[in-house]
C-alpha cells in the first residue's frame, strides 16, 4: 500500500516506538499459530529474502512475477489471447530521465453466465526493495494480496464463477498505481466489460482482528452483501475509510490499485486492514503473521467473491454514483 502521507508515517514511527516494533496476537488467534498451508506458502515465497523486496524492475520482481506466474498456472487459470504479462514503463520524480519499466501479470477463469462481462481480482505484488542494506520483504505489504488472490483461485478450480474472473498482480504500485493505471488506459479486454474490481492490499496483520471494506460508500449496494458474508466470521469487518467525512491518510479510495478502475468507472470493494508497527518497514516479514486471522480474513474475501459474483454487476455499474 502507498505511503498515506507525512503525518501518518510519524504517528505509525511513534506506535512503533511506544510498542517496541512487538508483535501482540489477540486472543481468539492465538496462542497456537498454525503454519497456515498454501496462504503462508505464496506468502513465505514471495516475502523471503531471495526476492530482494520485490521493487519495480529488479532481479527480485523478476522472480516474483515468474512465482505468481506459476502459481496461476498451477490453479488452472488460463493466460490471455495476448499473453500473461502487461509490461509498461514510467519515470519516477526521482530519476525522470531513467523510466523503470513494471510488467503485470493476468490470467483468466471463464465464467458459466457472464462470459463476456469480468470481475478483476487484483493485488499488486510489488513493495520497497533494499535499502540502506535492508530488506523490505512486505509480507503483509503485499505478499498477503497476492497469496489472498490466488487462494480465491484456487477455490475456483471444479466451481467455475457466473461472471469471467480476470486475476491481475499489479506492478508498480508503490510508486504510485503505475501498474493498475497501465492496465485501464490498456486493458486486455475491453473497459466496458469489466463491471467490478475486489482489491486485496495488506490483508493478513492487526492486531484488533479487524479488516476494512472500502467502498460502500460509492457503492452502498455492496454492504449488506458484505455483512451477509462476514456473519459468524473471525474477522471484525468494518466499514468506511471512503467518505467525506474521511480525509487525508483516513481516506483509502485513492490509496491503492481500486482508484484506476474507480476513475474508469468500474465499481470496486478494497479490502485491507489497518497500519500496523511493521508497515513500509523491514520487519514486515511472515513470521509475524497471525496464521489464524490471516486465514479468516482470505475465508471472508472468497465468501464476498461468492455472494457478489450473483449478483447484477453490469446493472451496478450502470447505476453508479457521479
Amino acid at each position: 500500500m502507498r505511503l498515506r502521507v507525512a503525518a501518518a508515517a510519524a504517528a505509525l514511527c511513534l506506535s512503533a516506538l511506544a510498542a517496541g516494533c512487538m508483535h501482540i496476537a489477540m486472543p481468539e488467534f492465538s496462542p497456537d499459530r498454525p503454519r497456515g498451508g498454501r496462504l503462508m506458502d505464496d506468502v513465505r515465497a514471495l516475502a523471503s529474502d531471495d526476492m530482494q523486496g520485490r521493487m519495480v524492475d529488479t532481479k527480485g520482481s523478476i522472480k516474483a512475477r515468474a512465482y505468481i506466474l506459476n502459481r496461476l498456472k498451477q490453479e488452472g487459470v488460463q493466460g490471455l489471447p495476448g499473453g500473461w504479462l502487461q509490461s509498461f514503463n514510467f519515470a519516477t520524480r526521482k530519476a525522470p530521465d531513467t523510466p523503470l519499466q513494471g510488467v503485470n501479470v493476468m490470467g483468466w477463469v471463464r465464467g458459466r453466465v457472464h462470459p463476456d462481462q469480468f470481475i478483476v481480482v487484483s493485488a499488486h505484488y510489488d513493495h520497497l526493495g533494499v535499502r540502506d542494506g535492508e530488506i523490505y520483504n512486505g509480507a503483509d505489504d503485499n505478499a498477503s494480496g497476492v497469496a489472498g488472490m490466488l487462494d480465491l483461485a484456487h477455490r475456483l478450480r471444479g466451481h467455475a464463477p457466473r461472471y469471467s474472473v480476470l486475476f491481475v498482480a499489479f506492478d508498480g504500485e508503490e510508486e504510485g498505481l503505475k501498474g493498475a493505471e497501465a492496465f485501464v488506459a490498456n486493458p486486455p479486454v475491453p473497459m466496458s466489460q469489466i463491471v467490478f474490481n475486489l482489491n486485496l492490499d495488506m490483508i493478513s496483520r492487526l492486531d484488533k482482528g479487524e479488516m476494512y471494506a472500502v467502498g460502500t460508500y460509492q457503492f452502498p449496494v455492496f454492504r449488506p452483501v458484505l455483512e451477509r458474508a462476514a456473519q459468524g466470521s473471525k474477522v471484525h469487518l468494518l466499514f468506511g475509510r471512503d467518505t467525506p467525512q474521511d480525509t487525508e491518510e483516513n481516506h483509502w479510495v485513492e490509496l491503492s490499485d481500486q482508484d484506476a478502475f474507480y476513475k474508469a468507472g468500474v465499481p470496486f470493494v478494497f479490502f485491507s486492514v489497518d497500519d500496523h508497527p511493521d508497515y513500509h518497514r523491514p520487519t514486515d516479514d511472515p513470521e509475524r503473521i497471525p496464521v489464524p486471522f490471516f486465514e479468516a480474513a482470505a475465508q471472508l474475501v472468497a465468501d464476498s467473491f461468492k455472494l457478489i459474483d450473483k449478483m447484477d454487476l453490469a446493472a451496478v455499474k450502470a447505476a453508479q454514483r457521479p
